[in-house]
């Protein structure tokens, strides 16, 4: 009898052990990247914060479009605002092209392909529109 109560007790604190263990434990930051993908990086970058447009093409291929497109990162010492979309895909044939309006006087967009720079344009003037298409 004791031993039926002693190995209930014991199963009884491992189950709850795993259990505890599977539920608390920390999430991954991020998966891993899948074997033949690339990771696909586009950043936008303007004077203001708060601006017009942005067009891009997503991880299936699709065409996306945002408009008044907020840049969340200021940084300190240019006082130029960015926001940077990162994804993956398997092929970095499909279209990659972006584009973005400032609502000030600088716009820049910049794609990179596995941390390759790939396509870059930077416009100054009235509301100017950059235009990102890679490089053949």
């Amino acid at each position: 009898m004791v031993r039926v109560l002693y190995f209930r007790l014991l199963l009884t604190v491992l189950v709850s052990t795993v259990l505890c263990l599977a539920v608390f434990s920390p999430a991954t930051a991020s998966p891993p990247d899948e074997p033949d993908t690339h990771r696909i990086t586009i950043t936008f970058t303007s004077d203001r914060q708060l601006n017009g447009a942005a067009v891009w093409f997503d991880a299936d291929g699709r065409l996306r479009t945002q408009t008044d497109v907020p840049l969340a990162h200021q940084d300190g010492p240019t006082k130029l605002w960015s926001a940077t979309l990162v994804y993956t895909r398997p092929s970095p044939r499909e279209p990659l092209d972006a584009l973005f309006q400032s609502s000030g006087t600088f716009s820049r967009c910049e794609i990179r392909v596995d941390s390759v720079l790939v396509a870059d344009d930077m416009v100054r003037g009235p509301h100017p529109t950059s235009r990102c298409r890679p490089r053949n």
